[in-house]
């Protein structure tokens, strides 16, 4: 059973799961662990019949915490303790949290996931934290007890657990709480002034270890994944969980801690830099291997994620997952049909399905549209055009060996007047090959063969032999596999090339 299947069952009545991620830099790859944990669970709930909400709490009323290394010193060090809401975008109009979660909501958009997109200033703003807020103003010492307990650290005697927004500078991080008579918390800011803050209104918020639960309990939430950072002992769940239960008096929803991402051995974080922005990745990659990424992965295990060659062979994994789901291949894992069900960003016929390593050689070959549509439809593609879908397919293909791709998979044609210096033994091959080309089947197999034993005939070692046709037609000693490589170009096509190299020593 897929893991999302087995976290769930079970579970009869209607069901909140929540997702959460601050939008103080890129929202990236790691940070689809999140999002994508909590769709999966959402759908393997619907698809039992069991109703459910998924909600992602973009959390915008948290403080800019410093200058990270992608912002302008000079430009945001004044920020520094404000909303993310209330601060300037890097580039272009409008704020600095939408500038990030706008191209996040897209990808969302691209690989199809929905979700109800909540913003906290929205809570706040709107009184949803109201309650809650009220709730814990009116039990500071028992919050307080909580917090010292369970995590094992000491609070500052005059810590609050509400943190007011001066309203002379801005910032949300420097105010002391003084005093609170509902509505209002009484503060002194740092910056020297004195106020009032309306908890009916966006005018401060619950510190990250008490808005969470406080979140559980305006909204009802029922599930949360979330990182292995908040369930360590003693962590922001731990912490929740007690105030949850013991001031709110509601029940924690039920955890899934997941692990981290990695890039180049390193977890992905924005304030390092060590990222790759999904609305990125999704210009380079499929849709569906986002998606594919995540569901394939138990949630304990850590994920090593490489945009390079990893990619591609994720990519062929997905594929043969695909192929299990459709019949064509034979499972090797009971999950590997419903992990490309979760995966799959639409549904699709096998008689329009095009490897996308093929896609990267054929892209390499044909520039033109019209000429990649014969090359496909002479490999079995059964449509007249282009679907949309592969489209998007081709121009992913063409940007992913713009941005990733190793040298090793890079080519190109070389022009048909090119020069090339060949051995004897080489020449003999090439000729060899160029007059037995119009009689054998124009297939990987029947060309590999064909080429294998034409080699061996010239008592050359396989390599040196495969070099030889590399060396005529991308100017390079290694390329794709070979007989795989020459179905995709015309029969005659690579005889005239061979035969322009022969002719042109």
């Amino acid at each position: 059973m897929h893991w999302a299947d087995a976290f769930v069952k079970g579970l009869a009545e209607k069901q909140t799961v929540s997702t959460g991620i601050s939008p103080s830099g890129h929202i990236h790859v790691g940070n689809m662990r999140e999002i994508l944990t909590g769709y999966f669970l959402h759908r393997a709930l619907r698809d039992r019949g069991t109703e459910s909400r998924f909600i992602y709490l973009c959390d915008d009323i948290d403080p800019l915490r410093k200058v990270y290394p992608f912002l302008k010193k000079e430009e945001y060090e004044q920020h520094v303790g404000k909303p993310l809401s209330s601060i300037p975008a890097p580039e272009g109009n409008g704020t600095y949290s939408e500038y990030f979660l706008e191209p996040f909501l897209d990808t969302l958009e691209k690989i199809d996931v929905r979700v109800e997109v909540i913003r906290s200033t929205d809570l706040y703003r709107e009184g949803a934290f109201t309650k809650a807020t009220d709730i814990v103003m009116n039990n500071v010492p028992r919050i307080r007890e909580i917090l010292e307990t369970v995590s094992g650290r000491k609070l500052e005697a005059n810590w609050a657990p509400y943190n007011p927004l001066c309203s002379n500078c801005g910032r949300i991080t420097q105010a002391a709480v003084t005093g609170y008579d509902y509505p209002y918390v009484e503060y002194s800011c740092k910056c020297g002034h004195t106020g009032k803050a309306d908890i009916r209104k966006n005018e401060g918020k619950l510190p990250w270890r008490i808005e969470w639960p406080a979140k559980w309990f305006a909204l009802g939430v029922t599930i949360e994944p979330f990182g292995k950072d908040h369930g360590a002992a003693g962590g922001s769940y731990d912490t929740g969980k007690a105030i949850a239960e013991e001031v709110f008096g509601v029940r924690a929803p039920l955890p899934l801690t997941y692990e981290h991402i990695y890039l180049k051995g390193k977890a992905m974080h924005s304030s390092t830099g060590n990222v790759i922005p999904a609305s990125e990745l999704v210009k380079s990659a499929p849709p569906e291997i986002l998606r594919f990424l995540i569901a394939r992965s138990q949630p304990s295990r850590h994920i090593e994620f490489d945009p390079g060659l990893g990619l591609l062979n994720l990519v062929d994994e997905y594929e043969k997952y695909r192929n299990v789901y459709y019949g064509l291949e034979e499972a090797t894992n009971e999950d590997d049909a419903r992990t490309y069900e979760l995966s799959r960003v639409k549904e699709e016929k096998p008689d329009t399905f095009v490897s996308f390593r093929h896609l990267i050689t054929l892209v390499q070959i044909y520039p033109k549209e019209e000429q990649l549509l014969t090359a496909l439809q002479r490999g079995g593609y059964g449509e007249s055009k282009l679907s949309p879908y592969l489209k998007n397919q081709i121009s992913v293909a063409k940007a992913w060996l713009e941005k990733y791709a190793p040298d090793q998979v890079k080519f190109s044609l070389l022009p048909l007047e090119a020069k090339v210096t060949l051995s004897q033994q080489e020449i003999s091959l090439a000729n060899a090959f160029s007059e037995k080309a119009s009689e054998i089947d124009w297939t990987p197999d029947s060309i590999h063969n064909t080429i294998h034993e034409l080699i061996k005939a010239e008592n050359l070692e396989p390599k040196a032999g495969f070099a030889a046709f590399y060396k005529v037609l991308i100017g390079k000693e290694r390329g794709p596999r070979l007989g795989y490589f020459l179905s995709n170009m015309d029969r005659v096509m690579v005889q005239q090339r061979l035969r322009n190299a022969l002719s042109n020593p």
